[in-house]
């Protein structure tokens, strides 16, 4: 067999030392986070949701009822002069109406309220009570909104309609007491402008006829303006707008609760996935291995036979001229049986080959006397096995592998465990090495860790076998 010529393939990986791109974005970290960690998502944004609902249907809603009530303005006092100033003062004031400021603190007065409190629902304290009534008087209106908020929309339904009716019976009687005495004051009024009236001179063409037709017209005059108040109407208050029973709380309702508790359960999911992501996670299917290794899978021994695994890696090997096939593996026995199929092929293939074995201290590091005795590996050929000693160094290690290739065309390497520094010395000796691992017996990071190591040697890895894989999707 001619003799082949290494070859060294181009990292698979980007050594970590290696600065990225100014202009890269990684965009697959954070598509590939999502994909490992959509379970944790999903359930922690199921769990805010239903977390969402329990608030709502357990916290204390409050509920506001309105009603509006016409105020129309009423004369509290008179206008009328004095009667100490005589019945000829001059009247030049208009009656002076109430406000509908004064009428707002009616609303929350102490009679008022007493009778809120014989409502379900509003046995309460008279400041705490207070607080759950709110006035609203618009600029240029004479409509007051009242509002009542309770724990239930009934007892806010009846709470409102309750204050509307004891606001307007207080309101009328203050007003009315208002009223009553200013009539009072307009009767006596009348009665002292009469009086004057008739004892002034009854003959029209005396000499004081101007100073008494003076007199009389002025003295009439006041006495228009007295029955002029008392002829004014009274204006009662009224609802314009009765109490409904609210139909949504004040406070946000379970829809916002909802999408909150989704919200916050989302963050908590992202934060317990970057927790579980710097982890590390045990390879327990082939497609953790695609997701979570940057080297490609080469063959599934779980997928098919033993056998067809040894002719593709040998296939492999013939088309890069490889004469020395390193198969470590994690765990290290995992490499074995892949190394004998391996070397069975390249045997069948006409190839004179040489398994280098891994052995213990007590094993012979020379060949034994029958060297050519073979093992036999589905009877695809027979091949020399030489045990390999890990104790001797990197020198005793490339003098095993040189002796080895003599009179072999084709050397496998059964190595050392992946994660050694033997493993390591072996791969840059090697002109293919290839990965093997045990499923559900392996972490991402220290395999990881591993193959950057052999990276970092210059002898990246080929690609990963998968062993003992019966449950590998």
């Amino acid at each position: 067999m001619a003799s082949l010529t290494p070859v060294r393939e181009t990292p698979l990986v980007t050594p970590a030392d290696e600065p990225a791109p100014v202009d890269a974005v990684r965009l697959g970290r954070y598509s590939g986070f999502v994909r490992r960690q959509w379970p944790v998502l999903l359930l922690a944004l199921a769990l805010g949701a239903v977390g969402g609902m329990v608030r709502s249907a357990t916290s204390h809603h409050a509920y506001t009822a309105t009603v509006s009530v016409l105020c129309p303005p009423v004369a509290i006092e008179s206008g009328l002069p004095p009667l100490a100033d005589g019945p000829y003062a001059a009247i030049d004031q208009k009656p002076i109406l109430d406000t509908m400021d004064t009428e707002a603190q009616l609303v929350k007065s102490g009679s008022v309220l007493e009778q809120l409190k014989r409502v379900p629902g509003f046995k309460v304290s008279g400041d705490e009570l207070a607080e759950r009534v709110t006035v609203t008087a618009s600029a240029y209106s004479r409509v007051l909104v009242i509002g009542v908020r309770a724990n239930r929309p009934s007892n806010a339904r009846q709470g409102a309609r309750t204050l509307a009716r004891g606001f307007i019976k207080l309101r009328d009687r203050v007003i009315g007491q208002y009223q009553t005495r200013d009539r009072q004051t307009v009767n006596r009024r009348l009665t002292v402008l009469e009086a004057e009236l008739k004892v002034l001179p009854a003959n029209k063409y005396e000499m004081s006829r101007i100073t008494a037709r003076t007199r009389r017209q002025a003295i009439q005059r006041q006495i228009m303006d007295a029955k002029k108040q008392l002829r004014f109407t009274d204006q009662f208050a009224e609802v314009v707008s009765t109490a409904k029973k609210p139909t949504h709380p004040d406070d946000p309702g379970s829809d916002v609760n909802r999408t909150s508790g989704m919200g916050i359960g989302l963050l908590a999911g992202i934060v317990v996935g970057l927790v579980r992501d710097r982890r590390p996670r045990r390879l327990s299917f082939a497609r953790d291995v695609r997701r979570r290794i940057p080297v490609p899978i080469l063959t599934d021994t779980g997928r098919e036979d033993l056998a067809d695994s040894g002719r593709r890696l040998r296939n492999l090997a013939f088309a890069e001229d490889a004469r020395t096939v390193l198969l470590t593996g994690m765990p290290g026995d995992t490499a074995d049986a892949v190394a004998v199929s391996v070397a069975a092929a390249f045997a069948h293939g006409g190839a004179p080959t040489t398994l280098l074995r891994v052995a213990d201290d007590q094993l012979p590091v020379h060949p034994p006397e029958d060297p050519w005795e073979g093992e036999q590996d589905d009877g695809l050929g027979s091949f020399r096995v030489v045990a390999l000693a890990v104790n001797y160094g990197d020198r005793g290690l490339a003098d095993a592998v040189e002796q080895a290739h003599q009179g072999a065309g084709v050397v496998v390497i059964s190595g050392p465990p992946l994660d050694t520094a033997e493993a390591v010395t072996l791969a840059a000796l090697s002109d293919i090495t290839v990965v093997t691992i045990a499923l559900k017996k392996v972490t991402d990071r220290p395999l990881t860790a591993a193959i950057a190591h052999l990276i970092s040697a210059g002898a990246p890895p080929r690609g990963i076998v998968i062993t003992q894989s019966k449950e590998a999707s």
